[in-house]
């Protein structure tokens, strides 16, 4: 039993009860398994529900914040391939444990990889969190991107491709209010009839005009009826449009900003709750495994594994004469190594 106690040290203490029988183990190994997949599982779900429910807006911003977004997936994706990494190389590890329980470097390396499975679910609320400021940066950037973007509408036709497809396709008006296209100024009083009383009523003194036109990008795809957006142009229209009653019906009342920011924020809440759902999981694989090694270092000092994998003398002899034949062969190709490059002509 003195042999028994020294290989049972390097896991700790007296192993669970339960762990004793071959029976036991196995049907321990069968639960460990099904946590190690549950876990390959949910970092499964959380690239797809990440990718599903962020790909339309960052398809959108990666013309503008392309190291942004780049960023953001890569986290993502970083912590999802650690985790997938870390619990297919447990299913090995679970066989060994299983298979050789003799085998020498079971304690270690079951210690190091409920270490490294451990720092791999931590890391998942640092990416977490390092998500959640990324995001926060980028809402501010955005919001002068897009300032920027409705100054230049008409004159870049960059600007003007990007926000329109981004008013259209996330169904949003403005950057943080859909009545920034009244107060930026976007229209240069050269691309309207300056002798019209109605555009020196509006016009600044400095030459930018602020009239209260949108472009027609922000109207509102849920309203069965014609769009009210360019008081200008709309004249019939143009008394229902100064009392308001006409234009905020028509026009997204959804900011660009908020439907930007809605899709991240459930990314990354699903991440905090998933990675919150892999701690608990991670503690209750680290207390199997710990079983799981104990129950094998137990079954080496009482001889409990299948003779297949026991040491016996035949098999030591065999291991002999091979390690030899390798020692053999190296010192044979190390000599034929040396007179080649004394004597190149032999070769």
């Amino acid at each position: 039993m003195s042999s028994g106690s020294e290989h049972a040290t390097p896991c700790g203490p007296m192993a669970w009860g339960f762990t004793y029988t071959k029976d036991a183990r196995q049907r321990l190994a069968v639960l460990l398994r099904a946590l190690l997949i549950a876990q390959l599982v949910i970092s499964l779900v959380m690239v797809i529900f990440c990718y599903n429910v962020s790909i339309k807006v960052m398809s959108l911003l990666k013309h503008i914040h392309r190291y942004t977004v780049f960023l953001l997936y890569g986290l993502i994706l970083l912590q999802a391939y650690c985790i997938k990494l870390h619990y297919t190389s447990g299913f090995r590890l679970l066989t060994w444990l299983l298979r050789c329980p003799h085998w020498p470097r079971a304690a270690p390396i079951t210690r190091l990889w409920i270490i490294s499975g451990s720092l791999v679910a931590v890391n998942g609320l640092l990416v977490h969190a390092a998500c959640n400021s990324t995001l926060k940066s980028l809402m501010n950037e955005l919001s002068s991107s897009l300032r920027i973007g409705i100054s230049n509408y008409l004159t870049e036709p960059f600007w003007k491709r990007l926000i329109d497809t981004m008013q259209v396709e996330l169904n949003c008006c403005g950057v943080e209010s859909p009545s920034d296209w009244h107060e930026i100024p976007w229209i240069n009083i050269d691309f309207l009839n300056e002798e019209s009383d109605l555009v020196m009523k509006i016009a600044g003194a400095d030459g930018k005009v602020l009239p209260p036109v949108s472009p027609y990008s922000c109207c509102s795809p849920n309203v069965l009826s014609s769009c009210y957006h360019d008081p200008l142009q709309q004249g019939e229209w143009r008394e229902e449009w100064w009392r308001g009653s006409m234009a905020g019906a028509s026009l997204n009342a959804r900011t660009c900003l908020d439907a930007v920011r809605d899709p991240l924020v459930r990314v990354t809440l699903a991440l905090h709750v998933l990675n919150i759902l892999i701690i608990l999981m991670q503690t209750v694989i680290m207390l199997l495994t710990y079983a799981v090694c104990k129950g094998a270092l137990e079954a080496v000092s009482r001889g409990d594994w299948t003779e297949h994998h026991h040491p016996t003398a035949r098999h030591i002899e065999s291991e002999i004469s091979v390690g030899a034949c390798a020692v053999s062969l190296r010192k044979r190709r190390s000599r034929r190594k040396m007179r080649t490059r004394s004597y190149p002509y032999l070769s």
